[in-house]
C-alpha cells in the first residue's frame, strides 16, 4: 500500500477523498460476490461428476486461493479506511505472517492459470499421453511444487519485514508500525521487489498463457477441421467432445484476458509509484493515491468473478450448478 503523506491540506483535496470512498464502498460487495461466487465454484467444481477432471481440481484450488486474497488482501484495506485498524500494526507475527500470505496468495492464483493452460495444451497437442501425464497424482504434485516455490520466493517478508514502535515527532504518539527491517531492504522493497513481482505474477505467466492459448485454438480449429471429413454419425460424436474441450478452452481464454486486464495496471503502478511519488506535491500525491484505489479494485476484481466467467463460459458447468439447485429435469445427467 502506497505511503500517506499527513498533511491536512492533502487529506482535504477531492480525488483524494474519491479514493478514500472507493476504498470504503467498493470492497464489501466484492468480497460478497467473491465469497458466494467462490463457495458456489467449489460446491459444483467437487461434484462427482465433474470432480474427477483434473482441471476441476486446479479450479477448486484457484478458488480457495481467491478467498485467501479477498480476504487477506481487500478486506484488510477495506478496514484500514472503515475502523482505522490494520492487522499488520497489532502484532509481530500479524505483520510478518500477513505480508508473505497476501503476497503468496496473488502468486499462486497467477501459477494455477499457468498449470492450466500447460494441462490444456497436453490434452490438446498429446491427447494419448495425456491420459497417462494429466492425472490427480500428478496434478496435486505439481501444485505442492509450485505453491512451496511460491510460498519460498516471498518468504524474505518473514525476515524484511518487522514490528517496531516508532515515533518520528516529538508531537506525536508512538506508533506501532510493520516496516522495513533496514535501509537496504526498503531499497529491495521499493526498486527490486516491484520488478519481481511484475515478473512472478504478470508478465511469465501471460506469456506462457498467451503462447499456450494460441497453441491451443489452433489444435482445436484443426481438429474441427478434420472432424467434417468424416462420417456424418462420427462427426456428431466429435462434435460432442469438441464442445466440451470448446467449453474448457473458452474459460481457460476468458480466465487469461480478464487476468492480463485486471492485473497489469496494479503491476505498472508498483513499478512506477516509487518514482512518481519523488518530489510530486500534495495535489499529486492525492492523485497517486486515487488511482491506486482503481487499480487495486481492479485487480481484486479477479479473484471475485471466476464463478461468473465460468457460468457465461462452460457448459457443463452451468449444467451442475442447475442440477446443484435441483434443476434436474430440466438437464438431464451428461457424462463427463
Amino acid at each position: 500500500m502506497p505511503n500517506h503523506t499527513d498533511s491536512d491540506y492533502y487529506k482535504q483535496i477531492r480525488i483524494y477523498k474519491a479514493g478514500v470512498l472507493i476504498w470504503k464502498v467498493v470492497p464489501p460487495g466484492l468480497i460478497l460476490l467473491g465469497t458466494i461466487g467462490n463457495f458456489l465454484s467449489i460446491l459444483v467444481l467437487t461434484r462427482r461428476s465433474i470432480r474427477v477432471s483434473t482441471t476441476a481440481l486446479f479450479l477448486t484450488v484457484l478458488a480457495c486461493s481467491d478467498l485467501l486474497v479477498l480476504y487477506s488482501g481487500l478486506l484488510r484495506q477495506w478496514l484500514i479506511y472503515l475502523l482505522k485498524t490494520d492487522i499488520r500494526h497489532i502484532s509481530e507475527a500479524g505483520c510478518k505472517i500477513h505480508v508473505w500470505l497476501v503476497y503468496s496468495s496473488l502468486d499462486f492464483s497467477a501459477w494455477i492459470l499457468i498449470i492450466l493452460t500447460l494441462e490444456r495444451v497436453i490434452c490438446s497437442w498429446l491427447p494419448h499421453r495425456a491420459k497417462t501425464v494429466c492425472t490427480k497424482n500428478t496434478a496435486v504434485a505439481i501444485l505442492i511444487v509450485v505453491g512451496m516455490f511460491i510460498l519460498v520466493k516471498n518468504s524474505h517478508f518473514l525476515y524484511g519485514m518487522v514490528f517496531k514502535i516508532t515515533n518520528e515527532t516529538n508531537t506525536k504518539p508512538n506508533e506501532q508500525k510493520c516496516i522495513a527491517i533496514d535501509q537496504n531492504y526498503t531499497y529491495f522493497e521499493e526498486k527490486v521487489q516491484p520488478w519481481i513481482d511484475i515478473c512472478v505474477y504478470c508478465i511469465v505467466p501471460f506469456a506462457i498463457i498467451l503462447i499456450g492459448n494460441v497453441l491451443i485454438l489452433f489444435k482445436v480449429v484443426q481438429s474441427q477441421k478434420k472432424s467434417r471429413r468424416r462420417l456424418h454419425l462420427r462427426s456428431q460424436q466429435q462434435g460432442i467432445r469438441h464442445v466440451q474441450k470448446s467449453s474448457k478452452t473458452a474459460i481457460l481464454f476468458t480466465l487469461s484476458i480478464v487476468f492480463l486486464v485486471t492485473t497489469s495496471p496494479a503491476s505498472i503502478y508498483l513499478i512506477g509509484e516509487t518514482y512518481w511519488r519523488q518530489d510530486a506535491d500534495d495535489a499529486s500525491k492525492a492523485k497517486l493515491d486515487f488511482w491506486w484505489a482503481v487499480v487495486s479494485m481492479l485487480m481484486y476484481t479477479k479473484n471475485s468473478v471466476n464463478f461468473l466467467l465460468y457460468c457465461l463460459n462452460g457448459t457443463k458447468f452451468r449444467k451442475e450448478l442447475f442440477r446443484l439447485i435441483n434443476w434436474k429435469k430440466r438437464f438431464p445427467t451428461e457424462q463427463c
